[in-house]
């Protein structure tokens, strides 16, 4: 994407999305980003990047999860500086604070256990506020809707309903491309319909796909920190335990193990609702979403088979009409 736009365009697009800079120096920083050096800061210009049939466009849905998180000031955020849609030629950009550091794919192996295991802490706490901002809707953010940290009443079964959803198409698509038969679908629907239990909490903001690359990380004298929770173009309103699926899946090398086990363990401190904890039962059905989604269907099935083996999910109460749940 990025070897595609001329300087010339980068300059227009800079000038309508930050009038008044001036650009010293680009330099690409991924498929789609550039680092812009001005006159007074560094910056990061974000081109687009598709749309998700779940989150939707990416630059949108980026530029609206971090304005959602606007006021967390001390989270280790990128902010939004600027933006401007597509003119003539020049493709719609979104200029986002620059967040220096490295992606933690490209230094995990020099981290120290010790230093994986605190950035999995930072990681957990990042999250566990990011889950705290909640929407009365489950998809994509909506601009005239978006998530806050107000209290919201759920809609009793919301969850499954939208979670069955996703099953249901996934698995048509796998039966369109012969990776599963309409019997094995038909099976793995009625599975979940059996197993699935409600959390009776309202829909929040997920990061959507936790990844050792955007995770940004920088030395600091003997330890290791986390200075960067980037790439927010598939945030949605869900359930954290999508977020907590993501990662277990993203992060499965081995090197990544003293990092998810200070992610879960810390995560679980933030709460004591067993379905937002990082737990097998909890993110089960969300990975078994994500497997699907991504092809990986005879595994997806296989994990469908031995629920049964995992701890049975407890029935929790819905709440009453007024909203009240005393089971939380």
């Amino acid at each position: 994407m990025i070897e595609d736009v001329s300087l010339l365009q980068i300059e227009r697009i800079v000038s309508r999305a930050l009038p008044g800079t001036r650009i010293r120096d680009v330099a690409p920083l991924g498929t789609r980003s550039l680092l812009v050096t001005a006159s007074d800061r560094q910056f990061v210009l974000r081109l687009p990047a598709g749309v998700d049939r779940w989150a939707g466009e990416a630059l949108q849905t980026e530029a609206l999860a971090l304005r959602t998180l606007q006021a967390e000031i001390d989270l280790p955020l990128p902010s939004v500086l600027g933006e401007t849609p597509a003119v003539g030629d020049d493709p719609p950009a979104l200029a986002l604070s620059y967040l220096s550091g490295t992606p933690l794919s490209e230094i995990i192996t020099a981290i120290d256990e010790e230093s994986r295991f605190a950035i999995g802490q930072a990681l957990a706490m990042v999250m566990a506020r990011v889950h705290s901002y909640q929407a009365p809707y489950y998809g994509p953010l909506q601009p005239d809707a978006l998530p806050t940290p107000t209290t919201q009443s759920p809609v009793p079964g919301a969850d499954i309903t939208y979670l069955q959803q996703r099953v249901a198409l996934a698995a048509s698509a796998a039966v369109d491309q012969n990776l599963m038969t309409t019997e094995q679908r038909d099976w793995l629907m009625r599975r979940l319909a059996e197993w699935l239990t409600t959390t009776a909490r309202p829909a929040c903001l997920v990061h959507g796909d936790l990844h050792p690359r955007r995770l940004i990380v920088r030395r600091r004298e003997r330890d290791w920190r986390l200075v960067g929770v980037v790439g927010w173009g598939f945030a949605q309103t869900w359930r954290p335990g999508w977020d907590h699926a993501t990662l277990q899946i993203n992060f499965a090398d081995p090197d990544y193990f003293g990092l998810r086990v200070g992610y879960g363990t810390t995560y679980n401190d933030t709460t004591d609702r067993r379905y937002d904890q990082v737990r097998e039962f909890a993110i089960l059905p969300y990975r078994i979403i994500i497997l699907l989604e991504r092809d990986a269907v005879e595994l997806a099935l296989h994990i469908a088979t031995g629920l049964d083996a995992v701890q049975s999910p407890p029935i929790v109460a819905t709440p009453d009409e007024n909203g009240a749940n005393s089971y939380e």
